[in-house]
């Protein structure tokens, strides 16, 4: 009898979980000692197009607010002042393999050998 409670009651759990909606965002530190313009667009590989840009004016080391997405992202495409835009993949999560980070945390730093680091926020 407590076999079958077990696996009512994992049932029962298992099917909240997928009724649960996952929350995305994104965060952009600019860590640079100057102000910048950046340009963010969020794609999706389902989909195949973009769902959300905007353009953020920030002045030397700040930081955005959380930045909520109305879709699952796979795709962020950056464009820093006049730069060329330049695209990488949403990260994915540590916590749970094979699944992506419920935010990316998006690093702008030109004294760096690598200027843009995007990493699960």
């Amino acid at each position: 009898m407590i076999a079958a409670s077990g696996t009512v009651i994992g049932i029962l759990s298992t099917g909240c979980v997928f009724n649960q909606q996952t929350h995305y965002m994104l965060r952009l530190y600019n860590g640079s000692q100057e102000s910048h313009t950046f340009r963010v667009r969020v794609g999706n590989d389902i989909s195949g197009g973009n769902f959300h840009q905007e353009t953020y004016e920030m002045d030397s080391k700040t930081a955005s607010e959380e930045i909520p997405l109305d879709n699952i992202p796979s795709r962020i495409f950056l464009k820093i002042d006049s730069a060329d835009e330049r695209e990488f993949p949403w990260p994915a999560s540590t916590d749970e393999l094979g699944d992506i980070a419920q935010q990316a945390d998006i690093w702008y730093d030109p004294s760096l050998a690598q200027d843009v680091l995007i990493y699960e926020g």
